[in-house]
């Protein structure tokens, strides 16, 4: 949903995901992966983009993504990457930031654990807004694939605050090997949104 994982598409890959938010709001990622173990990337915020309200198109400064997967794991050590992305979330006009911080550098693991398909994500990160840094902070995600046909979300970010934090889940669904749609619950240990 929101958190990194240590996976890197294969070699001149370019992903493509969007993302529509509240008062049409949307978001878009490009994503290329230029050598075996490094992915280079950019978002794009919208606001006001789609629906039928009033307000005037507001593009906001796009985002830098970067992943370099250092270590491809072992039979009880997770697969390693560190990266950076200061894409945040909910801009708020008036304070000139993000309310949801980027995840600006980070360190995340990927292992399978337990059942075929059920993938857990934990990582660490310090916390970014535009290019300012804030504080440590962590997230842990899972995965549960079903036959490549869906898979099931859900993770826990930000929890250097337990005040703070977000819980998160979705349901991805598989339309081809190349495509997927993703329906999402952020935020609902909060104001939730879908």
């Amino acid at each position: 949903v929101d958190t990194p994982t240590a996976e890197i598409a294969p070699l001149r890959t370019l992903g493509v995901t969007t993302r529509m938010f509240t008062q049409g709001g949307v978001l878009s990622y490009f994503d290329f992966t230029v050598l075996d173990r490094l992915s280079i990337g950019s978002s794009f915020t919208f606001e006001h983009l789609i629906g039928t309200n009033d307000e005037k198109i507001k593009i906001l400064a796009p985002s830098l993504q970067l992943k370099f997967r250092f270590y491809d794991g072992a039979e009880y050590v997770p697969a390693l990457a560190m990266g950076f992305d200061n894409q945040g979330f909910h801009y708020d006009h008036h304070a000139d930031k993000y309310t949801q911080v980027g995840k600006g550098f980070y360190i995340v693991g990927t292992k399978e654990v337990f059942l075929p398909g059920l993938i857990v994500n934990p990582g660490l990160n310090v916390t970014a807004n535009g290019f300012e840094f804030d504080k440590l902070s962590g997230f842990i995600s899972a995965q549960y694939n079903v036959r490549d046909i869906v898979s099931f979300m859900t993770e826990w970010d930000d929890f250097h605050s337990i005040r703070h934090s977000r819980l998160n889940s979705g349901v991805r669904i598989y339309i081809t090997d190349a495509f997927s749609l993703d329906v999402a619950l952020r935020d609902y240990n909060h104001k939730a949104e879908r």
